[in-house]
């Protein structure tokens, strides 16, 4: 496989495939293009893995349906939440800027959206039972403020699902995990950092794996003899650093309180 960057969610999916981790289904909610099935696909981490592309957006259709026409599958355009029924997918000034999420949420902004559209609503256990999945399940949610709603129509679903991927803006992330780890999924990574303009952390990817899984997870912090050699050594350049650094501003400081 390619090489990919430590922090990103392809690297952390990788690592949890080289560990045995396989997904009899592989669901997206939140899929826009479908590229995360497509090219996670292509890059070998979903071998024999349904394919099960959803979002609430119509623009993105032709797209899911060609991905379908290669991969199989399936695709949906449906919003996914904690009830069956109708939901709203309010469209701001872009179709791309399109959420069924209250648009409150949205960064408390007080614009309106330009349009509203009546669309089916289901949640994931609804979508599970009539596409027939198999598990254990992948999930991937990216629904712009509505992941908490999607994981609560999913109570049957989560029983059997061993990795979750959630878009998760930082002021839900006590949420999201608390809801996790009630229905056994624990932290497992940290992806995706996504900052504001003044540098502050404003959303990110945790990656979630289920407590059956535990003993994928590596224990050793410090690696081999040598590692922890290697280890032992920059911690010492470190230490050296911060004596020297530390010297040089107690010397200036005596200066000026000497002045």
């Amino acid at each position: 496989m390619t090489q990919v960057a430590i922090g990103t969610c392809v690297a952390t999916l990788a690592i949890l495939f080289n560990r045995g981790v396989r997904y009899g289904t592989v669901i997206d909610l939140g899929c826009a293009d479908g590229h995360f099935c497509l090219q996670y696909f292509a890059l070998g981490l979903f071998p024999g893995s349904t394919c099960v592309n959803v979002d609430a957006n119509a623009l993105y259709e032709p797209s899911l349906r060609e991905i379908k026409e290669v991969l199989g599958g399936h695709y949906v355009i449906a919003a996914v939440s904690d009830h069956d029924g109708e939901s709203a997918l309010n469209v701001w000034s872009h179709p791309y800027w399109a959420s069924a999420a209250d648009p409150a949420s949205w960064g408390g902004s007080t614009e309106q959206p330009a349009e509203t559209i009546k669309l089916r609503s289901l949640t994931l256990d609804t979508l599970v039972r009539e596409l027939s999945l198999k598990p254990p399940f992948l999930l991937k949610l990216d629904l712009q403020y509505g992941e908490l709603a999607a994981l609560r129509g999913a109570e049957k679903t989560l029983a059997e699902t061993d990795a979750v991927v959630c878009e998760t803006p930082i002021e839900e992330f006590p949420s999201v995990c608390e809801f996790l780890g009630k229905h056994n999924l624990a932290l497992l990574d940290v992806t995706e950092l996504a900052r504001r303009d003044d540098g502050t952390l404003y959303q990110f990817y945790p990656v979630f794996l289920n407590r059956r899984l535990d003993h994928l997870k590596s224990r050793d912090v410090c690696g081999t003899p040598a590692q922890q050699s290697a280890l032992v050594a920059q911690m010492e350049q470190r230490r050296d650093a911060i004596l020297k650094s530390n010297a040089i501003v107690l010397g200036q400081l005596r200066a000026k309180l000497r002045q």
